[in-house]
């Protein structure tokens, strides 16, 4: 189990690397620039948001196993990460980028999947 949830986590943490790059500094795609046009003038500093979160979330996943803190940080990280993930879906789906749903969704599942594993493990 634990070797299924650090895969998992690393796959989610590349992933969500790659989100604050193109979220945060990267230059937005011409698709992603008719998805800000369609949310407004609030996209912008809800991209940055997102992208330091996950940044943030990225750290919260791999070094507490990295360094032997408290896996309790993984869990809340995974949990308020889950949490962001269904608001993107939300975003994603109002833009009207019906792939990113998807994605979203499947990333939801991991950072659910990474948070109830480590809190069955903790308990047994």
């Amino acid at each position: 189990m634990e070797i299924a949830l650090w895969v998992v986590q690393v796959i989610l943490g590349i992933k969500l690397i790659t989100v604050t790059w193109t979220h945060g500094p990267g230059r937005a795609r011409p698709n992603m620039q008719a998805a800000i046009d369609k949310l407004g003038r609030a996209a912008r500093p809800l991209l940055h948001g997102v992208a330091a979160l996950a940044f943030i979330g990225t750290l919260g996943l791999i070094l507490p196993g990295l360094i032997g803190a408290s896996a309790w940080i993984t869990v809340i990280t995974a949990a308020l990460l889950a949490l962001m993930l269904l608001f993107s879906l939300f975003f994603h789906f109002r833009s009207r980028e019906k792939p990113k749903v998807f994605v979203s969704l499947v990333l939801f599942v991991f950072a659910v999947f990474i948070a109830t594993g480590h809190w069955a493990l903790m308990r047994w």
